[in-house]
Parts: C-alpha cells; structure tokens; sequence
C-alpha cells in the first residue's frame, strides 16, 4: 500500500477528459507534468485521463512513486454506465513512463503485461 505521507507529498498533475465524441479536455499539460515527474528522479505523481461516452465513464488513474524498487506507477482502471457506482476492471504495476516514436507517452513494463497510454491515443 501507498503510505499516506507519500500520496499526501505527491505533485498533482491535471486531469484530462476525451469524448463524447471530439470532446477534448485538460490539453497534455497533465502527461508532460508525469513524464517530467518520471525523468526527474520518479517524483511522486498523480494523474487521471477520464474518457466519456453518451452514459459511460471510464477512468484510469495513475499513481508514482520512489520506492524501495525504484520507480513504480500504479495503475486503476475503473469503468460506469451512468448513473451507476465505478467498478474496478484493472489494477497494473507498472516501472517505467515513456515518449513513443509516435508521440504517444505510454506506461509499459507493467504486471499484468500491457501498455497503457496517457493520452487516450
């Protein structure tokens, strides 16, 4: 578990928001605040992409820290249909934050295996 002390310490970055449709909210100055964070000796950070539909929410959030294994970025994702409480549908462990060739910034080295985007690209 996360000590409160160094959820409490943590920088806040923006959230940012996409959809309905072309909806975009919260620009990429929220990615480049966790990437910053990340190159930066892995500062403790926090950051939420949220991504709507007509009733839906889903909303990821991402939590780094220094830790005893360096750096670790903790991931939940959680998904509503309106007017409905989140449910949980994936927790990940991730150990490194990272720029794409393509310009996407991306959490990869994650248990379970996967790449989970910052942007919603």
């Amino acid at each position: 578990m996360l000590a409160l002390a160094t959820v409490l310490a943590a920088t806040q970055c923006q959230a940012r928001s996409v959809g309905p449709g072309s909806l975009r909210r919260g620009g990429t100055s929220g990615v480049d605040c966790m990437l910053a964070a990340y190159r930066d000796d892995c500062r403790s950070a926090g950051y939420t992409l949220s991504s709507f539909g007509v009733d839906t929410v889903q909303e990821v959030t991402f939590r780094m820290i220094h830790g005893a294994n360096g750096c670790t970025v903790y991931i939940t994702q959680s998904f509503r249909v309106v007017p409905q409480q989140p449910r949980v549908n994936g927790r990940f462990i991730c150990h490194r934050i990272r720029k794409t060739t393509a310009g996407d910034v991306v959490a990869d080295r994650c248990t379970p295996a996967k790449t989970i985007s910052l942007t919603s690209r």
